[in-house]
């Protein structure tokens, strides 16, 4: 099987080395054993660089997208990009056996149309509420924005009618299956069975006061919600420390000047980008669980991460999260936005030893059966079941 996959995320030329900063692409390059080569179509940055996540140029070709900074940006690009993408896709399309779209995004949309209309299987992959996470954001193009994103929404449920689509999470299945196919929650795990030994080895939880956050540093992660709720533990007396590994140029300055106005600045450390390795491993060895108080999400590489380590979890309850987990066996969900909540979640976390050891071990259990290869074979069982001549 030749499979393009459209992924919205960028990649970086050093010589003749391909690489990019988003993880996702370690799931991609996990399939190559099981097709025959594989198309990213991605956008291309303008300068060289050696990001963390090599791509394979044995097994990988790119298809490279003119570079934009974000979603935004996109819109007000020069419209001839569109006609450019279109006759590259057609001109590569009849070489592919199907194609693996995320969404909704407008190229990708234009993309799978594309395809449709040359006779290339489609299979949609919905990682998350792209109107949920517009609105996180705030400003004047705050509306625009929502507005662009409910369109793009309803668009890729056009798009889903009689296909294949792989939903990260029960709420965006549930959204999808009235029109689709055949719905398949999908998880893009990490973790395969190697690591998850490894780090099933890894002793954590050495101080249960300390907590660590993981995630980029955007409205929409609930950074600013985690430290009103962390302002409400000092009050009580209660002891910890937060180390928050991320970076976001915008975003960062607000949250420091939050948490020193809030009397946390020698509660709170702020790491900045950490790599994948023993760095951040050294942060999950310290720390006593993980917090991530999303206001919208997919399903985070991290949780996996910290369930394999048996790092107890507080999440809210979004996107794929509660699909996955269940509350006061696996982890402790909260409602998104609810910073009394998200305080007593901590707080619990912080001083229960026995509600610790149990999410510990169940988590743990959990993630034994959901590692890499276990989600791999789900997606490869959809593709197959899409290409598959219908009767």
């Amino acid at each position: 099987m030749r499979l393009a996959v459209f992924v919205d995320q960028v990649f970086w030329r050093d010589g003749q080395d391909l690489s990019t900063d988003e993880s996702y692409v370690l799931f991609l390059q996990s399939l190559a054993g099981e097709v025959n080569g594989m198309t990213l179509i991605g956008r291309l940055a303008p300068e060289p660089r050696r990001a963390p996540y090599p791509v394979d140029s044995d097994t990988f070709s790119l298809l490279p997208l003119p570079y934009y900074p974000d979603l935004h940006r996109l819109w007000r690009a020069d419209p001839r990009i569109y006609g450019r993408v279109r006759r590259e896709v057609r001109a590569q399309a009849r070489n592919w056996d199907a194609l693996l779209v995320s969404g909704p995004h407008p190229l990708g949309q234009m993309i799978a149309r594309e395809c449709i209309a040359l006779g290339v299987p489609v299979v949609l992959v919905v990682r998350q509420n792209l109107v949920q996470q517009m609105a996180a954001h705030r400003g004047l193009k705050r509306w625009a924005a929502l507005a662009a994103a409910a369109l793009l929404e309803w668009d890729f449920r056009r798009l889903a009618r009689g296909r294949t689509v792989l939903a990260v999470g029960t709420e965006m299945a549930d959204a999808y299956r009235r029109d689709a196919r055949q719905v398949t929650n999908h998880f893009a795990c990490l973790v395969d069975k190697s690591r998850f030994e490894m780090f099933s080895k890894m002793a954590t939880g050495g101080d249960p006061t300390r907590l660590i956050c993981v995630s980029r540093l955007s409205p929409e992660k609930g950074h600013a919600h985690l430290l009103s709720a962390l302002a409400r533990l000092t009050a009580r007396g209660v002891e910890y420390h937060l180390d928050i590994v991320g970076t976001g140029q915008q975003t960062e300055p607000i949250l420091r000047a939050q948490a020193e106005r809030l009397g946390l600045g020698s509660r709170v450390t702020f790491h900045g980008y950490v790599p994948y390795g023993p760095a951040l491993f050294d942060l999950y060895r310290r720390a006593g669980a993980l917090v991530l108080p999303s206001i919208t999400e997919g399903f985070p590489q991290v949780i996996n991460e910290a369930l394999s380590l048996g790092l107890p979890v507080v999440a809210t309850r979004v996107g794929g999260i509660p699909s996955f987990l269940s509350h006061e066996v696996t982890a402790l969900l909260i409602p998104p936005r609810d910073i009394p909540a998200l305080a007593d979640a901590v707080q619990s976390i912080v001083t229960d030893e026995a509600l610790r050891h149990r999410l510990s071990r169940n988590g743990r259990a959990l993630m034994g059966d959901n590692t890499l290869e276990a989600n791999r074979a789900r997606v490869l069982e959809a593709l197959h079941d899409e290409i598959r001549p219908r009767p």
